[in-house]
């Protein structure tokens, strides 16, 4: 038998096989160089993040998921708990309940009575901003949010105080969709004997509010979404938020109603982050028993409540909001 003869025999294998393992390090020298790309492109993703000005949309998403991980995440109440009995008895739920509830429980207000610490709770959860006219200096304020939810007369409301303040006025209408929703505003004017201004795109706002003189104009939106390119989409861009450029300020307000529910706060954030609000106020207080609303939309949006509507009366049923009377108006009844 000769000797060599094993040299000869066949593989047991493919020859690619063989291949491949002679390619062992090739592979190793992509994957090495894959890895370096991945981190490259992680630290360019963590370089966007951290960049101040992110897209409206992303943070109003962001928001809203927060919002949804943390009532998934609140610890289930006990059965017996007065602070989550009386919660529920003023329609207080979701995420905001969840943060009352941890608050009120805390160590620092044990021996006080549930009530007491709930209203407590809520004092230091519930941002306070400025009523949008009790500020000196010419300034625009736009009031979005959902259609019905009275931004119409809160933006006459708004204009007679601010004539009661011997300032002059100026009210645009961006409502095209609403009918009679122009007219309503027209009134208004009329009767305030202020300038009315109809604008159809973000161009033609842009325009009145760099022109108009009066010191402060007031602008009414429709129910709509806000969507890029609408009249609307320009109260969150530089154009109208760069005081310098239109020697202005600008305050965006969204409206909510007080009888909000947890769930459609989530929502609303989303539809009306392209105005990029600045404050809230709160509607149609007088409708309602349970006005969770207030609490629902200030934890949704995370902005400071500033105004107070509770009625039809112009100019009567509107105020500042302060927290006593958040507070006083939570109150079971």
């Amino acid at each position: 038998m000769n000797p060599h003869a094993t040299q000869h025999r066949p593989s047991p294998f493919a020859p690619e096989v063989y291949e491949d393992e002679r390619k062992g390090e090739d592979l190793a020298t992509e994957l090495a160089a894959l890895r370096d790309q991945v981190r490259s492109e992680g630290r360019a993703l963590r370089t966007a993040m951290s960049r101040p000005r992110i897209p409206a949309e992303l943070t109003a998403e962001i928001a809203t998921l927060r919002a949804a991980v943390d009532e998934l995440l609140a610890a289930p109440t006990k059965k017996g708990d007065g602070i989550a009995a009386i919660l529920r008895s003023r329609g207080i739920e979701g995420p905001a309940a969840a943060a009352i509830t941890r608050v009120a429980k805390a160590k620092k207000l044990a021996g006080k009575e549930d009530a007491e610490k709930i209203r407590m709770a809520i004092a230091a959860l519930v941002r306070i901003g400025t009523f949008p006219i009790a500020e000196p200096g010419r300034s625009i304020i736009a009031l979005v949010g959902p259609a019905g939810v009275g931004k119409t007369t809160t933006a006459a409301k708004l204009a007679a105080r601010a004539r009661m303040a011997k300032k002059s006025i100026a009210l645009v209408s961006c409502d095209s969709f609403r009918v009679g929703a122009v007219e309503q505003l027209g009134r208004y004017a009329e009767l305030l004997e202020a300038r009315f201004h109809e604008v159809c795109s973000a161009e033609e706002l842009i325009d009145v509010a760099r022109a108009e003189i009066a010191d402060v104009i007031i602008i009414d939106t429709s129910g709509r979404a806000v969507e890029h390119g609408s009249a609307e989409a320009a109260l969150g861009s530089d154009d109208l938020r760069d005081s310098e450029r239109i020697g202005r300020r600008t305050e965006v307000v969204l409206c909510a109603p007080a009888t909000l529910r947890a769930v459609d706060a989530a929502r609303v954030v989303t539809s009306f982050a392209v105005a990029a609000p600045t404050s809230l106020a709160v509607t149609k207080l007088d409708e309602t028993d349970v006005p969770s609303g207030i609490v629902h939309a200030s934890f949704a949006t995370k902005l400071p409540i500033g105004t107070l509507c509770n009625g039809q009366r112009v100019p009567e049923d509107i105020a500042a909001a302060t927290i006593e009377a958040i507070c006083d108006a939570l109150e079971e009844r």
